[in-house]
């Protein structure tokens, strides 16, 4: 009888150990580098600024969606570009020769594709083929109208391991933060969605996720 005690203690032990581990979340593992990063000089720096930008900070840890939870952009679709120059003249050049369609097509793509997908009924691979990357590549090639550039920030830093002297990395990090309102973008995205739906070789399946696309669409966007 003792023995089947202690096998029966053992056994609840080890069954709460692993409750325990199920119902609780896992600790954030701390991420160690040695490489360091200093910020020598940026935008602001002759303005007497010595922090970043909300839009830049909250780019750079939680990306596009986080900016568009901020405050001043809830109803607003946020584009970020952002690049690497060896000096201010090119950081300024690519700022002033940046094209807006291509971040907009490129971010929009990705969202517009997961909207499709989500609103297919059945696996698109197996049931669509390539008609709705078509549709998604259509519908993001067309020439959106209502971006405007909210914000620039440039920032030269230098990268560098504290252990290994005199060798170090200096770059300029340039980001570009454009805006459209949500409305305005919806309004000319469910327009090309009921265009695309003008094709009579679509089937019934076809139909029923572009209706589901378009409901997404009026209920919470992209």
């Amino acid at each position: 009888m003792n023995r089947f005690f202690k096998i029966f203690g053992a056994v609840l032990v080890v069954c709460l150990l692993f409750a325990s581990c199920a119902s609780s979340d896992p600790e954030p593992k701390e991420l160690t580098s040695r490489v360091k990063t200093e910020i020598l000089e940026h935008k602001g720096t002759a303005l007497g600024v010595t922090t970043l930008p909300v839009w830049v900070d909250t780019y750079v840890a939680s990306g596009v969606r986080g900016v568009e939870k901020l405050s001043d952009f809830t109803e607003e679709y946020c584009f970020v570009a952002e690049t690497a120059a060896q000096n201010l003249n090119a950081a300024q050049a690519w700022l002033n020769g940046f094209e807006v369609p291509q971040i907009i097509a490129r971010e929009m793509e990705t969202r517009v594709e997961s909207l499709f997908v989500g609103a297919a009924v059945g696996a698109p691979e197996d049931d669509y083929g390539t008609y709705f990357e078509n549709v998604v590549k259509t519908s993001t090639d067309v020439a959106f109208t209502g971006a405007k550039k909210m914000s620039d920030w440039w920032s030269y830093i230098r990268v560098y391991d504290p252990d290994i002297k005199n060798t170090y990395k200096d770059e300029y990090r340039v980001y570009v933060l454009y805006t459209i309102p949500r409305s305005m973008f919806d309004k000319q995205l469910h327009d090309q969605i009921e265009k695309a739906q003008e094709d009579p070789n679509m089937t019934e399946a076809q139909q029923a996720a572009f209706n589901n696309v378009k409901k997404i669409l009026a209920d919470s966007g992209l």
